[in-house]
């Protein structure tokens, strides 16, 4: 980011009073800028996240942090699970996408704002029918009726169910308002 964006978002803080500013006496009259009580103090979601979908969204964000970490760390082992052949790349690959999941979704249960979680809102949507597409498009070397298997089906149908419900409730939320 330029250093004039910067400053721009530094006035704009301090116009808004989230910032105080001290000038540097001498020398290049530096700008020292702290945050003030307002700017330090939590922001108030504008639109939370529902008590009843943080349970389902911490087991499906868990889940797939989980799978990802063990298929990056120990490819060998948790790559022998899934429910069709992958080599050590590759289930490294798979690893580091799912481990990318389950963070997004981990963080967007932990922003607990469905207005500031938009990029992540909309992609979800969108990534558990491309993941569809990808299993689909390997259908014959899958393993269906295995638990990982199932497990699998279970996790993007999490992916598909999340984004459209937290659409969903947007949309509701700005009609309440």
């Amino acid at each position: 980011m330029p250093h004039a964006q910067v400053y721009a978002q530094c006035d704009r803080l301090l116009e808004a009073g989230l910032l105080s500013e001290v000038r540097q006496p001498g020398g290049r009259n530096r700008r020292l800028m702290s945050l003030t009580e307002e700017g330090a103090a939590p922001r108030r979601p504008v639109v939370p996240l529902p008590a009843w979908s943080k349970p389902p969204l911490a087991v499906l964000g868990s889940g797939w942090l989980g799978i990802g970490a063990g298929l990056l760390f120990f490819p060998a082992f948790w790559g022998a699970l899934l429910p069709w052949t992958v080599n050590r790349a590759d289930a490294q690959g798979l690893g580091v996408w799912a481990l990318a999941l389950g963070v997004g979704v981990l963080g967007s249960l932990a922003e607990d704002d469905l207005a500031r979680i938009r990029p992540a809102r909309n992609a979800v949507p969108v990534v558990a029918p491309a993941l569809g597409a990808a299993l689909a498009a390997r259908a014959s070397t899958v393993d269906w009726a295995s638990g990982p298997g199932a497990a699998l089906v279970a996790l993007v149908a999490g992916l598909l169910v999340t984004g459209v419900s937290g659409r969903w409730l947007l949309a509701r939320a700005a009609k309440d308002v």
